[in-house]
């Protein structure tokens, strides 16, 4: 956040088979990455989302819901 602590949130992404297809791995990320995801946030105000896209600090996108 603006003060700089930590938030965690649940980002929730397409089914696995979906995710496979599009070339996801389980090394398409790794503990410690920065990510940048954009989202649909939860109705009730909880720290969840549906993720739509995410993309790594080097500018390449490992999810695009929309492809």
């Amino acid at each position: 956040d603006s003060t700089g602590e930590v938030i965690n949130w649940n980002m929730e992404l397409s089914s696995p088979n979906i995710l496979r297809r599009n070339g996801w791995s389980r090394n398409s990320l790794e503990v410690g990455d920065a990510v940048a995801v954009q989202g649909s946030m939860a109705r009730d105000g909880s720290k969840m989302a549906s993720a739509l896209v995410v993309t790594l600090a080097d500018g390449r996108r490992v999810f695009n819901r929309g492809d």
